[in-house]
């Protein structure tokens, strides 16, 4: 009997640090989200995928701008404060249907990189080399990951199937664009015609 105690007593022991080191470690972490950045972006949600680069100007102020599908090639949607536009080669319109559901998921990414970037710190996770950040928003719950220097590396929402990879992350403090004469002539001034600019980018897509 006495025996079998220290060894039950080591089992424990085992078990408590293969717990420990599976669950990573707390950490207090410098992250770089409070800076005007760009970042290239592999987007899977459910079974579409996306490629494109996001650009951060400030807070609530960003351009996102696709490279692939052929249906969004081109487009960048500029998020400016509480608006979206839309915008495909010097033209501005309603963001088209093919956008919405990528719309959605950006905005709750940009609202996660925003509201930790009025941190000087993040409480994160140090697991597999990386930082992890984890809460919730309306949508869901979700998990923001850091690399060590401070570049975003992945956000994912389970419950939407959600994960957006970022790869060549650095700060650019380029100043944000802003609408040029020639851009304010040809934005649609009707539904009609907005509809009618959304259906030639989505052709000329195709």
């Amino acid at each position: 009997m006495k025996k079998i105690i220290p060894v039950f007593m080591s089992f424990i022991l085992v078990l408590s640090l293969c717990a420990c080191s599976g669950g990573g470690k707390s950490v207090k972490f410098t992250h770089k989200l409070n800076e005007p950045f760009v970042t290239t972006a592999k987007i899977q949600y459910g079974d579409q995928e996306a490629d494109g680069s996001f650009r951060k100007y400030g807070k609530a102020n960003w351009d996102i701008e696709f490279s692939s599908p052929n249906t969004l090639a081109g487009v960048i949607l500029s998020y400016r404060d509480d608006k979206v536009d839309a915008s495909y080669k010097g033209l501005s319109f309603s963001v088209p249907k093919t956008a919405l559901p990528v719309k959605s998921i950006i905005s709750a990414f940009i609202e996660v990189v925003d509201s930790h970037a009025e941190t000087e710190e993040l409480d994160a996770t140090e697991k597999d080399g990386l930082m992890e950040v984890e809460g919730e928003l309306q949508q869901g719950r979700y998990t923001l990951k850091l690399d060590k220097d401070g570049d975003i590396a992945e956000f994912t929402m389970p419950n939407l199937e959600l994960k957006i990879t970022f790869t060549d992350f650095h700060c650019d403090s380029s100043d944000m664009p802003e609408m040029t004469p020639t851009e304010q002539q040809t934005q649609p001034e009707t539904e009609s015609e907005t509809a009618e600019v959304t259906e030639q980018v989505t052709e000329s897509a195709e």
